[in-house]
């Protein structure tokens, strides 16, 4: 062998090994973005729990102004820790005990690169992250129209981690207007309701805030956790919505030693009001 094709035989065996950064390896935007087709009309999304770097991207850097920021949640480059693990096995638990897969959107670039939760001018510096912040969001709109076209109703959740208040789950629906079509067509007690979804959250073991007897509406939710640009664009407010919730585990829930519990009780809980509101929408 001569030492050309020596040292390609080598720089491939050394591309091959596990572990490797993005930055040496490349990654592609369907590299970097797991995407899962669905058999329910429910949607699994998590932006901000990625691991990887994005190859030759530079991390964000904070240069727009304060207010612009505040919008939206602020500037942050720090990841949701376990969200990705949360996300992912809420799935698979769902698919387990109901025999069919809701749709699942995770980015598995690190939101320093790429904050896939933000309007693109804020998300991403360069345009050559744009494809992977691209990649992310045409997938859930593919999604959220499938849904759309084949059925009455569906659901969009957006997993995050806070550790403002760790023992709770921060309800996003930004103050309602995400659910609209949900209250609508069934009332308030489809979302704090005992079967809806925030109502079986807090059955299922979590405790919830606002609490579950705080309305819907004004400005009862946390303003750090209404919801961010997943639901503002998703959010059936918009006529090619749907609805679609937030939901901000507690730093407990995302411990390493609770997320085999918080996933099974999460899965219990939005399969309990797929039952209730999303099964047979047009009879509740």
């Amino acid at each position: 062998m001569d030492s050309h094709r020596a040292k390609a035989l080598a720089l491939l065996c050394f591309l091959a090994l596990p572990g490797l950064s993005a930055h040496a390896a490349g990654k592609t935007p369907a590299d970097l973005v797991v995407v899962q087709q669905g058999t329910l009309p429910i949607i699994i999304t998590a932006p901000h729990g990625g691991r990887e770097a994005i190859p030759g991207i530079e991390p964000r850097q904070d240069r727009a102004n304060v207010a612009t920021y505040r919008k939206w949640g602020g500037f942050h480059q720090s990841t949701d820790a376990n969200t990705d693990i949360l996300a992912q096995g809420i799935a698979a638990e769902i698919a387990r005990l109901t025999g069919k897969q809701p749709y699942l959107v995770i980015a598995k670039f690190l939101r320093r690169y790429v904050d896939a939760n933000r309007p693109p001018e804020l998300g991403l510096d360069s345009q050559a992250a744009r494809p992977y912040y691209d990649y992310y969001h045409e997938s859930i709109r593919h999604f959220v129209d499938e849904i759309r076209e084949h059925g009455p109703a569906g659901l969009l959740i957006d997993v995050h981690g806070q550790s403002k208040g760790p023992e709770v789950v921060m309800r996003g629906t930004i103050n309602g207007r995400a659910v609209e079509r949900l209250v609508r067509r069934a009332g308030e007690k489809a979302v704090t309701g005992p079967n809806g979804i925030y109502g079986q959250l807090e059955a299922n073991g979590f405790k919830i805030f606002p609490a579950n007897d705080v309305p819907l509406g004004g400005r009862n939710e946390d303003g750090s956790f209404i919801g961010g640009y997943t639901l503002f664009v998703y959010g059936s407010h918009n006529r090619d919505g749907i609805d679609a919730v937030q939901l901000e585990f507690g730093s407990q829930y995302r411990a390493k030693d609770a997320l085999e519990k918080s996933i099974r009780n999460a899965a219990r809980a939005i399969v309990a009001f797929h039952e209730a509101y999303l099964k047979q929408p047009a009879d509740r």
